[in-house]
């Protein structure tokens, strides 16, 4: 129950993707006096291809987080003695661009076209406007007869599937 509303249960966002463990893999890292690394992935040896130096760390780190497709704990051990910690998280795979481009239809009211994601944003380009698709995967969009009429190649773009409809004049 909220302290702010009464009536309003509590809840977590339920569409979180990074769920994190009950016990965190480890990553230890110690840093020489030349500034080459030693991992240890929870106390194992970490092998990499080839020697690793600072600069390597932040893509190794990455790499392992994805890899695992969990939150990582870090240590890092400097040859001063100094010791770092830090989460680092892994990263959000990207959405497959479609493959397929559709066509756009221009009609008195504004352009509309298909193939896209359902409630996904579609953009026309030059963005003018923005519209979310409807249930079906099309975005209609009401336009003023006189911006039609001066771009008369009009694209629409999905943000999640990348879908593309292009209209008549369009190359």
């Amino acid at each position: 129950m909220s302290m702010i509303n009464a009536a309003a249960p509590y809840r977590r966002d339920d569409r979180s993707t990074v769920r994190v463990p009950v016990v965190m893999p480890l990553v230890e890292v110690a840093v020489d006096e030349q500034g080459y690394l030693t991992v240890a992935l929870d106390r194992e040896p970490y092998s990499a291809d080839g020697a690793l130096r600072r600069d390597d760390l932040q893509s190794l780190l990455d790499s392992i987080a994805t890899d695992l497709s969990t939150p990582i704990r870090v240590e890092v051990h400097e040859a001063d003695g100094a010791v770092f910690t830090d989460y680092v998280l892994p990263r959000r795979p990207q959405a497959e661009p479609a493959a397929a481009t559709g066509k756009a239809w221009a009609s008195a009211f504004g352009i509309s076209g298909g193939g896209f994601t359902a409630g996904e944003q579609v953009e026309v380009c030059v963005v003018v406007a923005r519209q979310i698709a409807d249930e079906d995967g099309t975005a209609q969009l009401r336009l003023p007869p006189a911006l039609l009429a001066k771009h008369p190649e009009v694209v629409l773009v999905g943000r999640t599937s990348g879908a593309l409809a292009l209209s008549e004049g369009a190359a």
